[in-house]
């Protein structure tokens, strides 16, 4: 007799779950049922956040319970962190506001930017839309045409902000690797830059490979530009024979401050809700993300537009974070030395 009352207990306990987790769902569905859910876009309209913002808030409301809409909000400034503080401390924490935050928003908390008023560890992720993979382009003209070409000429560079890879990265090689970017500032996002490099402007820009390959092919297919150096670890896949902007770092000691600094890269567009959004909506939006990856109207509309996808789960982003804040005293020191 005794097994079978352990058996009984445990399909009761089993079936009050599963009430329990049936009533949550009808609660969450109640609550978005004719709401709409505000997607904080950190950049100005028309650049690769922009683009990533707009097709994710087409799709992912259809998979949360009661259907809620997604508005998207430009929300541009200071490289993403207004949209960052805002998202953590202004934002309704009910569910009704999401963000997209940019690859840096970890690092710039590790190295205690004045201006952040955020903890990048109490926001609930969500999941990552695209790593970008950024890539270092000149213009046909510029004497700079590869990684060993920054030693030896100067290259003027356009900036989006204080935490741009634009002005944070170059600042960092120019005194640690021995690089001479001049650098630009006062750009507000990606297609200001890009436009700023075809009126002779600026030189240089750091863009996304993944926006740039489809949004402007002739630059690649053509010449117009240089493609000088992805700032990852190892080649991307469609450039096998470009060296990466890791062979400016011929030390181990130096190799770790790159990984310090490009190591934003994995973290890439990821979307997140505010610190204190009830846990049932975290859950509840967290499967949406999942199944809106996988949703074949999601996938034909991003191939429509031509937007590549590299979609990574919550849990991936929480580890990344994790290893921002593994960052050794003296690689902080040198990082807060190229930040301001």
């Amino acid at each position: 007799m005794q097994p079978v009352r352990v058996l009984s207990g445990i399909l009761l306990a089993l079936a009050a779950l599963s009430v329990t987790v049936a009533a949550q769902a009808q609660d969450v569905a109640e609550f978005f049922k004719g709401k709409t859910i505000a997607l904080i876009i950190p950049n100005a309209p028309g650049g690769s956040f922009d683009l990533y913002g707009r097709l994710i808030a087409r799709h992912l409301g259809k998979h949360i319970p009661g259907q809620p809409t997604l508005v998207p909000q430009n929300m541009p400034g200071a490289s993403g962190m207004i949209a960052g503080n805002w998202l953590y401390g202004i934002a309704p924490q009910d569910g009704t506001a999401m963000g997209i935050l940019i690859p840096n928003i970890a690092m710039a908390q590790v190295i205690s930017m004045p201006e952040i008023k955020y903890d990048v560890r109490k926001y609930n992720w969500v999941g990552r839309i695209v790593a970008p993979t950024a890539t270092l382009f000149t213009w046909h003209t510029s004497a700079t045409k590869t990684v060993g070409d920054l030693r030896t000429h100067d290259t003027v560079i356009a900036s989006t902000g204080p935490l741009s890879q634009a002005e944070i990265t170059s600042q960092m090689m120019n005194g640690l690797a021995g690089t001479k970017f001049k650098i630009i500032p006062g750009y507000t996002g990606t297609t200001d830059a890009i436009l700023a490099l075809e009126r002779g402007e600026v030189e240089a820009g750091i863009f996304p490979w993944t926006f740039m390959k489809l949004s402007h092919p002739d630059w690649i297919s053509q010449g117009k530009v240089n493609v000088v150096a992805p700032y990852t670890r190892s080649p991307i896949a469609d450039l096998p024979t470009v060296p990466t902007i890791f062979e400016l770092a011929q030390t181990a000691d130096l190799r770790g401050v790159f990984n310090l600094f490009f190591g934003p890269d994995e973290i890439g567009q990821p979307l997140a809700l505010p610190p204190n959004v009830p846990a049932e909506r975290v859950d509840a939006i967290r499967r949406a993300f999942e199944a809106t990856i996988k949703d074949p109207g999601y996938l034909a509309d991003a191939e429509k537009q031509q937007l590549a996808l590299t979609p990574a789960t919550w849990q991936a982003l929480e580890k990344s974070v994790a290893e921002a804040f593994q960052a050794t005293p003296e690689q902080i020191a040198i990082a807060k030395k190229f930040f301001h």
